[in-house]
């Protein structure tokens, strides 16, 4: 009975041994497999800041391109209204010349009037 003892024991030792063995092989996978997961996510994370500036870059052109049309509209409806003012003041000055003397003494009094507070002026006919 004590040989059947030590033959159990000697099984049982060996199939913890057996075990521990297996559990520590599966243990160097496990850290393998971490390693390599860790290198990889290092690269995916690598590759998409490159992406990330890429668009960035790709984004800045973009802007700079649209601030230069702006700016060429900007710059485009501002010489318009420049033309458009210089015109009409032409056109003002046009109807200023036209007018004749007797017309230009009858404003001349009216504003004066305005200006000195006179209300009951009736403007110019």
């Amino acid at each position: 009975m004590a040989k059947d003892r030590k033959d159990h024991s000697d099984r049982g030792g060996s199939e913890a041994q057996s075990k521990l063995s297996r559990l520590l092989e599966t243990e160097n996978e496990l850290e393998a497999m971490l390693k390599e997961a860790r290198r990889e996510a290092k690269g995916l994370v690598e590759t998409a800041g490159a992406t990330a500036d890429e668009r960035v870059r790709q984004f800045e052109l973009q802007l700079e391109g649209e601030n230069r049309d702006l700016g060429k509209r900007i710059a485009g409806d501002r010489d318009h209204a420049i033309d458009s003012l210089r015109k009409e003041a032409q056109e003002e000055a046009q109807r200023l010349d036209a007018l004749d003397d007797t017309k230009l003494t009858e404003l001349a009094r009216y504003v004066v009037d305005l200006l000195v507070g006179r209300t009951d002026t009736r403007g110019p006919r």
